[in-house]
Order: structure tokens, then C-alpha cells, then sequence
């Protein structure tokens, strides 16, 4: 009996006593707390009559802020992906980026932050996109988006083009065929449509020379 009685803590015969309760403080707080990363949206906000001015004079260091920070994790996919293999020609005008990486939100805000530091102040932000997992970077001085960042899929393949990497021509041919296949995505058929054809102009461009 007496070895059960010595087993007994202290801390158990006084607790729910505020006075012993307050005397140990420091062993409460030694835990500390882990901090949670939230991935919140920005708000837009008005620019002034100088800071527009100062976005259009600047606003053409926007891809080339945007592919300077491009690494080789990142794959760049969408239009830009054929651009980059066609004649200017067959090329198709866009002015975003749709990107490929393993963290979407931190890649966006890497480039919010160097698109402001290259304009000198706060002239994008991050928001989420309708598209789960995607977040993109727009303008506050017209709230067109220039970047889009997603989750890179499982076992994308790819082909580095003049130092970035896009899916390869094979695989783009996959994806549109599935897209045209789909009677849910008919919003997409006429401009899929469009971007296969053009591949396969490319390809009998390449076979003739």
C-alpha cells in the first residue's frame, strides 16, 4: 500500500486548485502553437491617375517578370505551349500565363510579389479561381488576369523549349481529342477545335521539310 501511495504525483492530489493551478504556467506554455497557413484571396482595390499611368507605361515587363521567375518545376501550358512550336503564322494571341506547379498559391504570390516590386508598389494581387486548385494573379488597374497557377498533374510529360518546359505535342493532342469527345464541354469545342487543326498543319509543315 505504501508503494501505491508513492506513486501518487503531486500535481494529482492538488489539481483543480486555482492556487496550484496558477503557480504552473511555464509547463502550459511550453507546447508552442504551430502556425496554419491560410490561403486567403486579395481584394482589387482603385488605383490613382499616377499608379495607372504607371501600369501602363510598365505593363509590357509582364511576361518577361513572369517567365524570369518560371523554374523547372513549373510547365507552362494553353496557348503558349503551341506559340511556342508554331510559325508566328499559326500563333494565337494571349496575354496570360497558364502554369503548371506544385503549389499553385505559393508560385502566385511569388509572382504578385515580383510583378510589385518590379512596378515599384501594389499593383497585383492573388485571387482563387472558380476552377478548384487554380489561383491567379490580375491587375488592379483592370482586373485582367495574367497568370494562372494549378496543380500540376500526375505524370504530365514534357518538353523544354528555349529553357521552359510544355507538354509535350502528343499529349496536347490527347487533351483536345478528350475535349472534343465531351458533349459537357461543348463551351471549348470550337476553340479546341482551332487549336487542333493548327497542330495539325504544324506536323505537315515539319513532314515537308
Amino acid at each position: 500500500m505504501s508503494k501505491d501511495i508513492m506513486k501518487i504525483k503531486v500535481s494529482d492530489i492538488f489539481e483543480g486548485f486555482p492556487d496550484f493551478e496558477q503557480q504552473q504556467p511555464q509547463q502550459r506554455q511550453q507546447q508552442p502553437r504551430q502556425r496554419r497557413v491560410v490561403h486567403g484571396s486579395d481584394k482589387p482595390r482603385r488605383l490613382s491617375v499616377n499608379e495607372t499611368k504607371t501600369f501602363h507605361k510598365k505593363k509590357h515587363l509582364i511576361g518577361r517578370t513572369i517567365i524570369q521567375r518560371t523554374d523547372s518545376r513549373e510547365t507552362h501550358y494553353g496557348a503558349r505551349a503551341l506559340n511556342a512550336r508554331f510559325p508566328s503564322y499559326l500563333d494565337r494571341h494571349t496575354r496570360d500565363f497558364d502554369i503548371f506547379t506544385p503549389h499553385p498559391y505559393r508560385d502566385a504570390r511569388e509572382t504578385e510579389k515580383a510583378l510589385d516590386k518590379k512596378f515599384n508598389g501594389d499593383f497585383f494581387y492573388v485571387t482563387q479561381a472558380e476552377h478548384p486548385g487554380t489561383w491567379k494573379v490580375k491587375a488592379h488597374a483592370t482586373d485582367e488576369t495574367y497568370a494562372d497557377y494549378t496543380k500540376t498533374p500526375k505524370g504530365i510529360p514534357r518538353e523544354n523549349i528555349r529553357g521552359i518546359f510544355y507538354p509535350t505535342i502528343p499529349h496536347i493532342e490527347k487533351s483536345l481529342k478528350r475535349t472534343l469527345n465531351d458533349p459537357t464541354a461543348s463551351h471549348r469545342h470550337t476553340k479546341d477545335q482551332d487549336s487542333f487543326n493548327r497542330i495539325q498543319i504544324y506536323k505537315m509543315n515539319r513532314r515537308m521539310f
